[in-house]
């Protein structure tokens, strides 16, 4: 960190955004001794945190430092849950696929080539591997599958909740409906400035540095502090049925026919609920489904016929919402180099990156420290291509 930051050891830090990457940092900046206050627009976790599909995994992350920092992170989860004290229904098992297209089956063997060179315990498997590990699904036509046994997912409601109290009880001030309607500057010159204050409404709060972890209202926040980031969104879509019985012997995570569109995607919690989430085929479009009523009955049939347990099952809860993801796919944490002490925190994974994010972001704010591993992840890069 550059001198010019002056942030004091124990630093008064104001964290906009308690989703979970928002909720991470200002837990892991109590930790290290920080005063945090917590600004959120509306509740906690009711962003893009409450519609992701929360698969704990580093499965199609590229290039290979985005890659490193999901699998590293995904390591850290369990000493997360430790250091929260709470329970997060965090669920392990790893993730089956399948493609019914040769291409998709080639592509399938592509991938677990390349991860398996990575480290990444990928492997491909036949029908008969998969009815050994999961007897009751219904595969229908298949050329080829992969699985990844280290893959997990986990409650992101319980996470946030666990790490909002675990700072309150450090001292930590949660304000909710307080959107953010200013960041006082002052002026540095050399066309740097430094945040002073956060305003929410008519009332400025000072503090030695800022975080902005705002999901979707990112670009915005940013913009004003004078920052320009380089995000587009999607729209993400995911159903909860009520609690049934539970439909894996192992696996956590299901991606069926993930090259045939549409697909759909399941996960389990312990409590039984299901969660299905409706997916474009990346997150290069604005194809996800869900937005209607028709919607939510297709997906349905559709899951029923991959696992016959869901046959009349009853939806609870429709999740909708915008996510934000930069423009080259990868992660924008760090500080900004125009404002810098302002603290960046955006990216698509967000809920696989929290633990890393949150401890990496308290170390570089409290500490002074300029992690290497988050060199390929700074602001700056757009500027040098």
């Amino acid at each position: 960190m550059a001198p010019s930051n002056e942030i004091p050891h124990k630093p008064h830090v104001v964290v906009v955004g308690a989703g979970i990457l928002g909720a991470s940092i200002a837990f892991h900046l109590t930790l290290r001794g920080a005063q945090v206050t917590m600004a959120e627009a509306g509740e906690p976790g009711q962003g893009a945190s409450r519609v992701s599909f929360a698969w704990l995994n580093s499965y199609d992350k590229n290039p290979f430092p985005y890659h490193d920092l999901n699998r590293r992170s995904m390591e850290m989860w369990e000493r997360f849950k430790r250091r929260l004290g709470a329970d997060i229904d965090l669920v392990w098992g790893g993730e089956l696929r399948w493609s019914v297209t040769p291409e998709g089956a080639a592509a399938l063997a592509a991938r677990a080539q390349v991860l398996q060179a990575w480290g990444y315990p990928a492997r491909m498997m036949d029908a008969t591997d998969i009815r050994q590990l999961e007897p009751d699904l219904a595969i229908g036509e298949m050329t080829a599958a992969s699985y990844t046994d280290i893959d997990g997912h986990v409650n992101t409601g319980d996470v946030i909740r666990a790490c909002i109290s675990a700072a309150e009880a450090r001292g930590a001030e949660l304000r909710t409906q307080a959107p953010v309607t200013g960041i006082q500057l002052s002026q540095m010159g050399t066309g740097t400035s430094r945040v002073e204050g956060i305003t929410i409404g008519e009332q400025t709060i000072p503090c030695d540095a800022a975080v902005l972890a705002g999901g979707p209202d990112m670009s915005a926040l940013a913009g004003l502090a004078g920052v320009d980031l380089p995000l587009y969104h999607t729209f993400g879509a995911t159903i909860l049925t009520e609690p049934i019985a539970p439909l894996f012997k192992h696996i956590a995570v299901l991606h069926p026919a993930h090259d045939r569109p549409p697909t759909v995607n399941f996960r389990q919690f312990s409590d039984g609920v299901v969660m299905i989430g409706a997916t474009a085929r990346n997150n290069q479009q604005d194809g996800d489904r869900a937005r209607t009523d028709s919607d939510v009955a297709q997906i349905m049939e559709e899951a029923a016929a991959i696992l016959p347990a869901l046959q009349g099952v009853r939806v609870q809860e429709v999740r909708q919402g915008r996510r934000p993801i930069p423009q080259d796919g990868v992660s924008i944490i760090g500080f900004s180099d125009t404002v810098p002490n302002l603290y960046l925190a955006t990216t698509h994974s967000g809920v696989t990156l929290a633990p890393i994010i949150g401890e990496f972001a308290a170390m570089e704010i409290v500490d002074g420290a300029a992690i290497d591993l988050l060199q390929p992840f700074r602001l700056a890069r757009f500027r040098s291509n």
